[in-house]
């Protein structure tokens, strides 16, 4: 296929002149199918270099925006220039296009098993702590904490804790306690 038959393929395809090959509109009684394959070929370079073209663009898009949020745009404003592009945006991303996004909550600080002796928010030292929270407190039916994953550790609320600690005192026997 020349060049001037693949402008006349791009030409057609972009006014929506491509016939569907359901329709079986276009297709001439008797044409080659070689010469069909070879159409076809350059159909397909011509879709793929356009997808190729709008994933740079919208990775462009999204580079910038996420710029403009890192150096303090207002993500209102940034609602306002991205939905020409993506009316769907507020729909997908509320808060993003919100008039004044809500602060994010502030999170309780967590601690580890040993932090949280050392602050004495459980009376023992760590392994102890340890004892009485995973290996006793199962078999005597006292909830748990599930507290959150955090590197090696896992790390719990003060309520967390102290929710656990009362419940242990109510159930453990006072030798267990005072060790």
């Amino acid at each position: 296929m020349s060049n001037g038959q693949e402008l006349d393929v791009i030409g057609s395809e972009e006014r929506g002149a491509c016939p569907s090959p359901a329709s079986g509109a276009g297709v001439v009684p008797g044409m080659n199918w070689t010469q069909l394959l070879k159409d076809l070929v350059v159909a397909v370079e011509v879709r793929n270099h356009r997808v190729a073209s709008l994933r740079a663009a919208g990775s462009t898009v999204a580079e910038l925006a996420a710029q403009a949020l890192a150096a303090g745009a207002p993500s209102s404003s940034l609602c306002q220039i991205l939905a020409g592009m993506e009316p769907l945006l507020e729909q997908n991303h509320p808060r993003l296009c919100a008039p004044n996004p809500p602060e994010p909550p502030t999170a309780s600080p967590r601690y580890s098993l040993m932090e949280a002796c050392e602050k004495k928010i459980l009376p023992w030292t760590a392994p102890t702590a340890r004892k009485y929270m995973r290996g006793y407190s199962p078999k005597r039916g006292i909830p748990v904490p599930t507290g959150s994953p955090e590197g090696n550790a896992i790390r719990y609320t003060e309520e967390e804790l102290t929710t656990w600690l009362s419940a242990w005192e109510k159930q453990a026997s006072p030798t267990a306690v005072s060790t």
